[in-house]
Parts: structure tokens; C-alpha cells; sequence
């Protein structure tokens, strides 16, 4: 049942998987060097600007993605056993794409674990 709706839905299982991938490589590129909305990095919406919206929202992709580093191999390894009979050379280019954004992740993940110890870092040295 499984194998058939991913050997089916093939196309449109990866585009979204290479939006969200890429998509949370994106922010937290673009997190990790706005230094000025890390001090509200994993805290309470205290503050209605645009920094404080932006690290809530970082904060719940950080959450989110923890959990997709860990379930995420589970599904791709069905992906992959479910289209090893396919003889589609595009196909194995586009796991090899899924597997390399899965891991870029991982690292976005990291680093944004990293942000609220160099902000203590920061505090403790000021």
C-alpha cells in the first residue's frame, strides 16, 4: 500500500520534500547571521517586533526538524527500498539530492542548537 502510493505520487513526494529541505536551509542561513534576533531564540513572545516574530517561527522549525532528523531516515529508506526495482537513473540522482539536503539539515539543526549557547556565552562575557 505504501510502496504503491510513493511509487505513484513519486514527483510530488520529492518536490515537497526539496521545498521543505530547502526551504529550512534557507532560514536558517538567513537566522544564523541575524545576530540581533537570537537573543529571542527559544523564549516566550514577549515582544511584537519583526526579530521576536522571526525567532518564534525559527524556533518551532528548530523543534520540528529535531523530530525530522530522527523519523525522517525511517521514511526514506522506504522511499528508497520502494523504488529499487525502478531502473530510473533520475530517480537514484534525486534520492542522492533528498539524502544530501536531509544532511544539510542536520547541520541547520545544529546550528541553530548552537545560537542560545554562544547568546549565554555573550551574556556571561558582557
Amino acid at each position: 500500500m505504501i510502496k504503491n502510493f510513493i511509487i505513484k505520487n513519486w514527483k510530488t513526494i520529492f518536490n515537497i520534500q526539496l521545498i521543505i529541505f530547502i526551504a529550512f536551509a534557507i532560514l536558517t542561513f538567513v537566522y544564523y547571521w541575524d545576530k540581533s534576533a537570537h537573543q529571542y531564540f527559544n523564549r516566550g513572545f514577549d515582544t511584537s517586533n519583526i526579530q521576536a516574530i522571526f525567532s518564534l517561527f525559527m524556533t518551532y522549525l528548530f523543534v520540528f526538524f529535531i523530530a525530522v532528523a530522527f523519523i525522517y531516515p525511517i521514511l526514506f529508506l522506504i522511499q528508497m527500498f520502494s523504488m529499487r526495482n525502478e531502473k530510473d537513473r533520475k530517480k537514484t540522482v534525486r534520492l542522492i539530492i533528498l539524502f544530501v539536503l536531509y544532511i544539510i539539515s542536520i547541520i541547520s539543526v545544529f546550528a541553530l542548537y548552537t545560537i542560545n549557547g554562544s547568546q549565554a556565552i555573550k551574556a556571561i562575557n558582557h
